[in-house]
């Protein structure tokens, strides 16, 4: 069993979950028949945004690893910069592809760090947290993209 991780960094962790949370419960009210919510298109472009930040985040630390030595590869580094593209190419989508997008990204983010932590090149708390942050932040983004969807049917 993985020891828990710093504090700082778990709570940090899940704070970083909240934007998430928060757009895709707001974006659920907004696709209800006759609510009429301001700003839905503005906070679906920031959730987009702030989910390609996150997504490239997590490549800086793949690259932070590759720097460190673990695995200091060239296989490594250009992994490690895939994230930031993934995430960049998504931003320029309309939010629903984007959010679809992200969530593929935070899943294959994810798995690497799974790997990765098996393999004893990232600590066994850091890959428990990324998995339960990612699991989360991807159901996040497919409701969100799910809430806009809805309410552009509506």
């Amino acid at each position: 069993a993985a020891q828990p991780g710093p504090v700082v960094a778990v709570r940090l962790g899940y704070a970083g979950l909240l934007p998430f949370v928060f757009t895709a419960v707001y974006l659920c009210f907004a696709a209800m028949p006759g609510t009429d919510l301001p700003f839905v298109e503005t906070l679906a472009h920031a959730t987009a945004v702030y989910g390609a930040v996150i997504l490239s985040f997590l490549g800086g630390v793949r690259w932070g690893i590759a720097m460190a030595g673990r695995q200091r590869g060239m296989r490594e580094f250009v992994l490690s910069v895939l994230p930031s593209l993934l995430g960049w190419g998504a931003a320029l989508l309309p939010p629903v592809a984007a959010m679809a997008v992200l969530a593929g990204g935070f899943l294959m983010q994810a798995g690497w760090d799974q790997r990765a932590a098996i393999k004893g090149s990232l600590p066994l708390w850091y890959a428990t947290l990324r998995r339960r942050l990612s699991m989360v932040v991807t159901v996040a983004l497919l409701v969100a993209a799910s809430g806009l969807l809805l309410g552009r049917i509506a």
